[in-house]
């Protein structure tokens, strides 16, 4: 959001929004992004893929997940992003996800940078991994997180399966979103 209330040229390559990342092909990045790019560059890349079968939280069900093919299919998307990071060429690019087993998967990329979100102004914690080629943002608003469950923040507090929970779960804290912007810009 910060890119795009900015003036950037902004693609979102979102299932829910009828755009499957396994779709794009180099074809497709040349015809629909490259052309209709400023300058035909891209400049960033900032990805999410999901974290289900990757996160701590749901360690419990990692077994199951690497038997029925979830956790291959999960990881088919991580490497997607990074296929196309290799075709765009981008200033900077970060792909996110939350403390887990994403790096042992696929050690290729690296080592995260952890935040937390008190880190930037929203009082709650929800310790993140970034992955890619950026700009570490400063810490400039550090708050005293709110610690309203046994586990900490509300964030752990919402539990089931709906997509609106998982939605509410899976949302960029917005002063982290606004520090990111100004350091990788």
């Amino acid at each position: 959001m910060p890119y795009h209330k900015n003036g950037w040229t902004v693609f979102q390559v979102d299932i829910k929004h009828g755009i499957d990342i396994m779709d794009l092909n180099t074809e497709y990045l040349y015809e629909e992004v490259f052309d209709n790019a400023p300058n035909g560059t891209v400049d960033g890349v900032l990805a999410a893929p999901p974290c289900t079968d990757f996160a701590t939280s749901g360690a419990q069900y990692w077994k199951q997940k690497d038997i029925d093919g979830r956790t291959e299919k999960s990881l088919e998307l991580v490497r997607q992003v990074l296929r196309i990071v290799d075709v765009c060429m981008p200033d900077f690019w970060a792909l996110e996800n939350p403390v887990g087993r994403l790096p042992k998967l696929i050690p290729e990329i690296g080592n995260p940078w952890y935040f937390q979100p008190f880190w930037f102004g929203d009082a709650y914690t929800k310790k993140t991994g970034l992955w890619g080629n950026f700009k570490k943002p400063e810490k400039t608003n550090v708050v005293e997180p709110e610690k309203v469950c046994s586990q900490g923040s509300w964030v752990q507090k919402l539990g089931g399966k709906s997509e609106r929970t998982k939605e509410l779960r899976s949302q960029t804290p917005m002063g982290f979103a606004w520090a990111f912007y100004h350091a990788n810009h």
